[in-house]
C-alpha cells in the first residue's frame, strides 16, 4: 500500500507516473492491494447517440469526395474531326439523295442519250463517294454498282 500511496504523492508533487500493466494488457495502479479500487482503473464507457438531423444542419452529410465522376474533355483536334465527320455525313446525304433521283428519273426516261449522260452522272457522283476511281471499277449495267475486285 505504501508504493501505491508514494505513486500518488509523486503523481501530486512532479506530475509523473509510471504505468504499469498486467500480462493481459490491463493498466494497474497497486498489484499487491486486497482493494480491487486500488488495483485496476477502470473508464465507463457508454455508446454515444447522434442527433442526425442537427447534424445535418451544419454539415453536409453527403459523400462528395468519392464519387466517381466522369469527365469529358474533348480536345480542339477532335472536336475539328467531328466537324470533318458531319460535313461529310451530309455531303454524302446530298450526294445520296441526288443518286436516288437520278436513279428515278433514268427509271421513266428511256433515250439513248440520256442513259449515257445518267450513267455518267451516276459514276460521276459515285466516285465523289468514294466508291471508286474509273469507270471500270462499277458494272455496266444500271444501277451501276462498284465492282468488288478479288486479288488472287
Amino acid at each position: 500500500m505504501s508504493d501505491f500511496s508514494q505513486d500518488i504523492q509523486n503523481f501530486q508533487r512532479y506530475g509523473t507516473y509510471i504505468y504499469k500493466f498486467d500480462n493481459v494488457g490491463n493498466m494497474t495502479f497497486d498489484s499487491s492491494s486486497a482493494n480491487f479500487n486500488q488495483v485496476y482503473v477502470a473508464f465507463p464507457l457508454s455508446n454515444i447517440v447522434y442527433n442526425k438531423s442537427k447534424i445535418e444542419t451544419m454539415y453536409n452529410i453527403a459523400f462528395e469526395e468519392f464519387v466517381p465522376q466522369t469527365i469529358v474533355q474533348t480536345t480542339a483536334a477532335e472536336d475539328n474531326l467531328q466537324q470533318q465527320l458531319d460535313v461529310m455525313a451530309g455531303e454524302n446525304a446530298t450526294l445520296k439523295t441526288q443518286l436516288d433521283s437520278i436513279i428515278s428519273q433514268s427509271e421513266t426516261n428511256g433515250s439513248a442519250a440520256d442513259q449515257m449522260a445518267i450513267k455518267q452522272v451516276i459514276l460521276d457522283l459515285r466516285k465523289a463517294v468514294g466508291q471508286g476511281r474509273v469507270e471500270s471499277d462499277f458494272s455496266d449495267t444500271f444501277p451501276y454498282t462498284p465492282i468488288r475486285k478479288t486479288e488472287a
